[in-house]
C-alpha cells in the first residue's frame, strides 16, 4: 500500500538534510605542483651546470644564440613539439664543432640562417608572421651576443647580460602567448636565461667572486 507523503513531514525529500557532495576532481598536492614545474628544475639544474666554476660572456652570448636558433628552428618547422628537439640538436651541433675545430657559434649562426630561408621557402604551411617575428628575435639576439664577444672584459659582461635577460623577456612573452614552442621549453629557457643574466650581472659588479 502506497502512502502519500505530505510537504512538511519528516519524509518529505525537500527537508531532508543535503549530504556533502564529493568532487571527484582531486586538488594536486605539493608534489604535484613540483612535479608540473619540471621545467623549470631543468633550468635551475643547467644554470648551476654553466655557473659552477665561474660564468663566462663568451659562453653565456652563445647560450642566447643558441636560444634563439631553436625558437626560429621551431617557427620555421611550424611544430612546436620540434623545439625541445631543435635544442638537443643545437647542443649536439656545439659539441660536434668543438670536436672537429669549427666555431660553435658561426654553426649555430649559420643553423639559424638556413632555417630562416627553409620557413620562408614552406610559404602558407607555416604562420608566416611567427615566423618573421621569430628571425627577427634572432637576429637580434645575435647581434648583440656576437657584440659581447668582440668587447672587453666589462662590456662584454653587460652585453651578455643584457642578451639573456632580454632573452627572459622573450621567454615570458612566448610562455604568454602560448605559441612557436611548448610552455616548457619557454619555462626552461626563461630560469635559465635570466639567472645567466642575474648571476652575470653580479659578477661584473664584483657581488660574487667569480
Amino acid at each position: 500500500m502506497n502512502r502519500t507523503t505530505r510537504p512538511g513531514s519528516p519524509h518529505d525529500p525537500a527537508d531532508r538534510p543535503a549530504l556533502p557532495r564529493h568532487d571527484s576532481r582531486r586538488r594536486p598536492g605539493i608534489g604535484g605542483h613540483l612535479l608540473a614545474r619540471w621545467p623549470s628544475a631543468v633550468g635551475l639544474l643547467a644554470l648551476i651546470g654553466n655557473a659552477a666554476g665561474g660564468l663566462d660572456s663568451h659562453v653565456t652570448a652563445m647560450i642566447i644564440i643558441l636560444a634563439a636558433m631553436c625558437y626560429l628552428a621551431a617557427a620555421a618547422l611550424g611544430s612546436r613539439r620540434s623545439g625541445w628537439v631543435m635544442l638537443g640538436v643545437a647542443v649536439l651541433a656545439v659539441v660536434v664543432a668543438k670536436a672537429t675545430g669549427l666555431d660553435p657559434t658561426a654553426t649555430l649562426l649559420a643553423m639559424g640562417a638556413g632555417f630562416a630561408v627553409y620557413g620562408f621557402l614552406r610559404g602558407s604551411r607555416i604562420d608566416r608572421r611567427e615566423l618573421v617575428i621569430q628571425v627577427l628575435g634572432f637576429a637580434g639576439f645575435s647581434a648583440v651576443a656576437l657584440s659581447a664577444m668582440m668587447t672587453g672584459p666589462f662590456l662584454a659582461a653587460h652585453l651578455a647580460a643584457g642578451a639573456a635577460i632580454g632573452h627572459a623577456v622573450w621567454d615570458a612573452v612566448t610562455y604568454h602567448r602560448d605559441k612557436v614552442v611548448d610552455r616548457s621549453l619557454a619555462e626552461f629557457c626563461f630560469v635559465l636565461d635570466f639567472g645567466l643574466g642575474s648571476l652575470l650581472l653580479l659578477t661584473a659588479w664584483n657581488v660574487l667572486p667569480w
